[in-house]
């Protein structure tokens, strides 16, 4: 199996673009659009904004200089593509992260205990009253386990930023856990 940077130097090299572009949109696709529904929370919206970002990389993979892993380049873009539309519907914005609009009965969480269920929805709403920056943080190096280089990359901040945005998320969470 090629790696992702293989990928690439094929697909600009213009031998079979659209074989190469789907294996990396296989790939990455389910990863790129729920780094985007956890920011916005609707699936409309991540559906529409993780087919802007498949165009941007499609459009953008000739030039790519692969100076950073192919996945950290399509989360950043995914991230950027996802602040655009997150600052374009600021004044809705209450709205659109509002805990009441979340999709609890068809989100993936994972467990058959209502128990558990309901501590998975908790956390839900928990990180949603967390800042936007901490938040993002929060999602990549949580759902995604992502490396803070990677997150650092992704968001455009040091290592250190990304670990104190973690941090700082946490204990918010925390607590808000605590008062809930």
């Amino acid at each position: 199996m090629l790696s992702d940077q293989e990928l690439v130097i094929q697909f600009q090299k213009e031998h079979e673009k659209e074989a190469v572009f789907t294996e990396l949109l296989k790939r990455h696709q389910q990863k790129v659009y729920y780094q985007i529904k956890r920011m916005v929370n609707e699936h409309a919206d991540a559906d529409d904004i993780a087919q802007l970002v498949w165009l941007k990389v499609w459009n953008k993979l000739e030039g790519f200089k692969m100076e950073s892993e192919f996945s950290t380049w399509v989360f950043r873009i995914a991230y950027n593509e996802t602040l655009n539309f997150l600052q374009k519907q600021k004044r809705d914005s209450q709205h659109l992260l509002s805990s009441e609009h979340y999709d609890y009965e068809n989100a993936n969480v994972g467990f058959d205990d209502p128990k558990s269920s309901q501590i998975q929805i908790a956390l839900e709403r928990a990180i949603q009253q967390v800042p936007e920056k901490q938040r993002i943080v929060f999602m990549l190096r949580y759902f995604e386990e992502l490396p803070y280089d990677k997150i650092a990359a992704i968001t455009g901040t040091t290592v250190g930023g990304a670990k104190a945005n973690f941090h700082q998320a946490l204990k918010k969470m925390q607590e808000i856990l605590k008062k809930n």
